[in-house]
């Protein structure tokens, strides 16, 4: 059978689904059971992916013809459609389309969605028996797909948060690395009495960026059992006090003047333009933009370092803040040895150095990040990645689309002045509602 491969370019409109927030077009993923074997007895599999632009598209092109070229016996029809595209897509066959043999899925909470909804095969009997494949991936993002100690997607890139700063700024003044979140505010407060430049970079006009700051002390400061609960939609609540410390410590950011001000009137990329200006001494970003701060400094003139912990907060230490992106097999799949056959080939070393190299998208494996396949400053990040526990994924992709819309807007209203209990009163409140539809 000759292969399938189909880009497709979709331009989506925002709905609200199962899968929303970080989720709506077309039917459902391209699996038809009549055709999982061919008339000359060849095993055919789906596969929705989410790369049709180069050079993505062309890095899984070619896997995909190399993988079918050592196994004659197996052909990929792959959907290779856009990141809107695909969340609809999801949406869709969530909630009762035909499910692709094997489908990209962000991990965390969108994964264990899949996992409640039994859409999911269960890969830990797979993993069980290959510890080598296992032992292979950074231990926080294979957790991160894992529910009640069984896992049901495997990673394959990863973006992991870290705090970008301006060398020149910390070596003229002496500042060094804050190590507890009590030294971090300290330097804040430092920056802003003895220099001209703003101690962190930060816009909300777009206030998908909040939910970064907002996933991440979530983390820090909230129980892992009680948001395990709340960012399911079918048990949510948000009713636990740390929420409320949580949106009151980034609040009192902007309320100190650390953020700069009019920071509603600013977005991201503006304000990110402004730290490799030299006008901004920190800001909060991802693995996957380190070459932004390459190209717009130079590399060597800035650095990174891990968002200090709280002493004495409730949430788990080992957790950073970030997101994947994963693949997962149906669990309608009529071949899933053939099919976890292809996700092991997929997240090898050795294609995993391709994806990196040739594609540009960091994979999730332990030591997977090189500085031959990437850059010095990027092989480190991932480094002292290895020992983390934990991923908390990006708010606007960890909970339903109607809760991180209402969270991300009483954020913004909160960087206006709004108290952090109201803010939160909102958050609740939707979270009921939400609660209600799902249970």
């Amino acid at each position: 059978m000759k292969k399938k491969i189909v880009s497709v370019l979709l331009v989506s409109t925002m709905v609200v689904g199962l899968l929303g927030g970080c989720a709506t077009s077309g039917a459902g993923g391209s699996s038809d059971n009549e055709k999982d074997e061919s008339a000359d007895g060849k095993v055919t599999l789906s596969f929705l992916n989410k790369y049709p632009e180069e050079p993505y598209a062309q890095y899984f092109e070619d896997a995909v013809a190399e993988f079918e070229e050592q196994n004659p016996d197996i052909d990929i029809e792959m959907e290779n459609v856009s990141d809107e595209a695909i969340k609809d897509k999801l949406t869709v066959i969530a909630s009762g389309g035909d499910m692709p043999d094997i489908y990209m899925s962000w991990t965390g909470e969108r994964v264990k969605r899949f996992a409640r909804g039994g859409k999911a095969l269960d890969l830990t009997p797979y993993l069980e028996e290959d510890s080598e494949w296992t032992d292979s991936f950074l231990p926080a993002f294979l957790n991160n797909s894992t529910i009640d100690g069984s896992t049901y997607a495997i990673p394959y890139r990863s973006g992991i948060m870290y705090m970008m700063y301006n060398k020149e700024v910390f070596e003229t003044n002496n500042y060094e690395i804050p190590e507890t979140w009590d030294e971090f505010l300290a330097l804040c407060e430092t920056i802003k009495n003895d220099t001209e430049v703003t101690p962190i970079a930060f816009g909300n006009s777009s206030p998908w960026y909040a939910s970064w700051w907002i996933g991440m002390l979530n983390a820090m400061m909230v129980p892992a059992d009680v948001m395990d609960t709340d960012y399911d939609p079918s048990s949510g609540a948000f009713t636990d006090e740390n929420y409320v410390k949580a949106v009151q410590a980034f609040l009192d950011l902007n309320d100190k003047g650390y953020f700069g001000d009019h920071v509603n009137s600013k977005d991201y990329y503006q304000v990110r333009e402004e730290f490799c200006a030299g006008q901004a001494a920190m800001m909060l970003d991802a693995t996957p933009q380190f070459t932004q701060y390459d190209d717009g400094m130079g590399t060597g003139n800035w650095g990174f370092f891990k968002i200090p912990t709280m002493e004495g907060a409730a949430g788990d230490s080992g957790t950073v803040g970030g997101g994947g992106e994963a693949w997962m097999i149906s669990s309608a799949c009529k071949h899933p040895e053939e099919a976890v056959k292809f996700l092991k080939f997929m997240t090898s070393k050795e294609m995993a150095d391709k994806q990196t190299s040739e594609a540009g998208l960091p994979n999730a494996l332990v030591g997977g990040i090189t500085e031959e396949n990437s850059t010095a400053t990027l092989a480190d990040a991932y480094k002292q990645a290895e020992g983390y526990t934990n991923i908390a994924d990006w708010l606007d992709c960890a909970v339903e689309a109607t809760i991180a819309d209402q969270y991300m807007t009483s954020l913004q209203e909160g960087l206006d002045g709004k108290s952090a209990e109201d803010v939160m009163a909102d958050v609740q409140k939707v979270a009921a509602e939400v609660k209600a539809e799902n249970e």
